[in-house]
């Protein structure tokens, strides 16, 4: 019935959005009449800040489709050959022949490239060009992140984390977005999107890396459509349909977002732990054959422009979940002199809603002073609902437990900034921000067997007020500065119903400085020194009693006690050409990872997130990009020492380890690239955690059909490698386990698309700093 709709809306949408395409082509040679074999050929718009295509000449011809008359500048490049650049003005069809003369510098002191690598890099930030046919074909966000050096995406495509840094930051140009809101843009709408890994104060405290996406800027009366599916052949079956739309009469701009996925995911983990105080051992395998999944995402905008840079803009974000996964689990247990073959079968049916609205105001008060102001409130809601089956030494399977358990969450944020412009080569930018989040949690537990009922009826609030102050300038045309404090209280209370006393309850002050300083060499060398201190906060549902059952010795649960951790780091940059070398330093008080706790004559052992006493280490990472013809590679080495301390674990050896990364790009027609590479991390001994190694091989080609149509396939994980184990000994519990991530995929995505590009100056800001913690 849904593919019926969305047939039904792709067949309307191209009778309203259809429109007659204006192209730009050309046969492009030597002076001599030789055809050029291959080139970049790139149309930027008038103010030449904006790509606004990206093409390749093959054998000395190009072709531009869907161009909105305008003017504007056309940039062709060829090794040997002088760069063209002309002014053109575009009405209707423009058919051109262009000449290029060879260059008369010695090649071997100046860089021209003929494939223009999609992925740069500039003091350490790496830059995708979305333009190039390896990304603009991809249907959706979530996949361009996949294949992106130092970062990480989760198996489940629900968080995502970059080497060294933790999770990222998600800015949409200077105003930050939800993980939600990422998913909904088009990928064709984004020109470019780039790692930052020292951001300034400005993007918050919480921020070891941000992740900055910039749209095209276009600003005509027009309106486009885009609509895309994905067929993902993993374990199991998934589909992902996608539309985006968007529409401007010149000035205000509407755009909107609706999609749909139907998931199939396959979860599994086995860990054998030990108890020496106990005399307790403990060996099992979880199973999850299939989540059935059903997620709706949508989202509305509205952005209108008044005099000068002033405005107003209005943004809403849904997500409907829906979640069936039934859990297998195989258990040895031996508890003293008894032993146990337990299978448990526990049915899972639950939900999740997500919600979020904000309304953003921009006005400048003078030529060099501008204020922004803004209004969030977000609201996310989770029920999971479980029977629980147990069957003992091959016993007729008895139903033990009824969970019934029920999690809401309210946020409501308000911020102010202000930007004075104190010189033509300085800026100071400061501002405050509140922050009110409540939640409720609650647990009923039904144990049939004991005739037992348990109820935890938990409410968490939180305040969060801020302020910051941040300068940036240039002194000497050679040195650029960035300097910036953020302060921050926080209060926390959670209490249980009918307790007298609070069962969480603290109040803290944080500052956090941030400077970083960048120094010219010459021309092609630049050196650039950071520091910052940072703040990773718990997600608010991991104060909720939601416990999932895996084994009768053995919860998932969450931890109310767990506390922020603190990171100060020192880096460094060398900047050399398109090459760059980074140095870093760091020390993280109370980080999070999940172990397996057990308190002496306790029923059972939680696996939960804790708080270690202490990480630090260093890193140093090299990315070499290269050039040459029709081959691009993208390159990414990092060394990182990482060690974990605390008191309560066992300390082991603490070695350093390598991330690889490496992407091949071949152009090997007008508009079809094929790429393959892939990562690689050494085994990891970080103290208390032993880790293995894994090397993950991914292949895409990439292609467009009939001008309109965008066609790709994509082979991810190929010698399906994301297994992840750990070993460790801590609070008296020594384990070994692994986690197996379906990962392993074909994908094959089309995307259509209709109309002509689309106004994309839209601006609206997520006023909420701690959207991240809701989800």
């Amino acid at each position: 019935m849904k593919q019926i709709a969305f047939l039904s809306f792709f067949v309307i949408s191209r009778i309203l959005f259809g429109q007659e395409s204006t192209a730009v082509s050309g046969t492009v040679t030597t002076v001599d009449g030789r055809a050029i074999p291959i080139a970049d050929v790139l149309l930027y718009d008038v103010s030449k800040e904006s790509i606004v295509q990206y093409c390749t000449i093959i054998d000395g011809v190009f072709q531009m489709t869907d161009i909105i008359p305008d003017t504007y500048y056309l940039s062709i490049s060829a090794i040997g050959y002088e760069t063209y650049t002309k002014k053109i003005g575009v009405s209707k069809n423009l058919s051109l022949e262009i000449v290029l003369k060879e260059s008369v510098m010695v090649l071997s002191e100046v860089e021209v490239v003929a494939a223009k690598s999609p992925i740069s890099n500039q003091n350490g930030n790496l830059k995708v060009n979305m333009q190039h046919p390896v990304f603009s074909s991809i249907a959706d966000p979530i996949e361009v992140l996949m294949k992106l050096p130092n970062v990480q995406v989760a198996p489940d495509r629900e968080s995502i984390s970059v080497i060294n840094k933790g999770n990222p930051l998600i800015y949409l140009g200077n105003q930050r977005i939800g993980f939600e809101e990422f998913l909904g843009l088009a990928v064709e709408a984004i020109e470019s999107i780039e790692l930052i890994n020292n951001p300034s104060v400005k993007y918050e405290a919480e921020g070891r890396a941000v992740l900055l996406v910039r749209l095209k800027k276009t600003v005509k009366r027009t309106s486009e459509l885009s609509i895309s599916q994905t067929a993902s052949f993993k374990r199991n079956y998934n589909n992902y349909i996608l539309s985006n739309g968007s529409f401007s009469n010149g000035k205000w701009n509407i755009r909107g977002n609706l999609g749909f996925n139907d998931l199939g995911f396959w979860e599994s983990n086995t860990f054998e732990f030990t108890i020496p105080s106990a005399g307790i051992f403990s060996d099992y395998f979880v199973l999850i054959p299939r989540n059935n999944r059903k997620q709706l995402n949508a989202g509305l905008g509205f952005y209108h422009p008044l005099k000068n840079d002033d405005y107003f803009s209005f943004n809403t974000t849904i997500r409907l979940q829906s979640d069936d996964a039934p859990i297998e689990t195989d258990t040895f247990l031996r508890n003293g002199t008894i032993e146990d073959n337990i299978i448990t079968d526990t049915s899972n049916d639950g939900g999740k809603d997500y919600w979020s609205a904000n309304f953003n105001y921009n006005k400048e008060l003078g030529k060099s002073i501008s204020v922004y102001t803004g209004l969030q409130y977000t609201k996310f809601m989770q029920d999971q609902n479980a029977e629980i089956s147990n069957s003992f030494n091959g016993e007729r399977f008895l139903l033990d437990q009824i969970r019934l358990q029920d999690y809401k969450i309210g946020s409501l944020a308000f911020r102010v900034d202000f930007t004075y412009k104190i010189s033509k080569t300085m800026t100071w930018e400061f501002g405050a921000n509140l922050t009110e989040a409540r939640a409720d949690s609650f647990t009923r537990i039904q144990n049939l067997d004991q005739n037992q009922e348990t109820i935890f009826d938990f409410d968490y609030e939180e305040q969060l007020y801020s302020g910051y102050s941040n300068f940036s300038g240039s002194m000497a045309k050679k040195v650029d500065f960035n300097l910036g404090f953020r302060t921050e209280y926080n209060k926390v209370l959670g209490e249980l119903k009918n307790e007298e006393e609070a069962l969480l309850k603290r109040a803290n002050t944080w500052f956090f400085p941030k400077a970083a300083i960048t120094t010219k060499l010459d021309s092609v060398k630049t050196i650039s020194m950071n520091y910052a201190r940072t703040i990773s906060r718990p997600n608010y549902s991991r104060t909720s009693t939601i416990t999932t059952f895996i084994n009768p010795f053995l919860e998932g649960a969450n931890n109310v006690n767990l506390l922020p951790a603190l990171t100060d780091e020192l880096s460094a940059n060398l900047q050399w050409k398109n090459k760059s070398l980074t140095l870093g330093l760091y020390k993280t008080d109370n980080p999070r990872y999940f172990t397996i706790d057990y308190e002496l004559g306790a029923e059972f052992a939680e696996l939960s997130l804790v708080n270690l006493e202490e990480e630090l280490g260093y890193y140093v990472t090299a990315t070499l990009p290269f050039s040459y013809k029709k081959w691009t590679s993208t390159n990414t080495v990092s060394l990182t020492y990482n060690k974990m301390r605390d008191s309560n674990a066992r300390l082991g050896s603490t070695r350093p380890y390598l991330y690889v990364y490496s992407s091949q790009q071949f152009k090997i027609g007008e508009s079809t690239t094929l790429a393959f590479g892939g990562w690689a991390l050494t085994k990891r001994r970080e103290g208390i955690f032993k880790r293995n190694g894994l090397l993950v091989l991914e292949a895409s080609i990439n292609t467009k059909l009939f001008k309109k149509l965008d066609a790709s396939l994509r082979l991810n994980d190929i010698t399906r490698a994301m297994n992840f184990r750990d070993q460790y000994a801590i609070n008296g519990v020594e384990a070994d386990g692994t986690f197996f991530a379906d990962a392993r995929e074909i994908a094959i995505s089309l995307k259509y698309k209709f109309g002509r590009n689309a106004s994309n100056t839209f601006k609206n800001k997520n006023v909420d700093e701690n959207l991240n913690r809701i989800r």
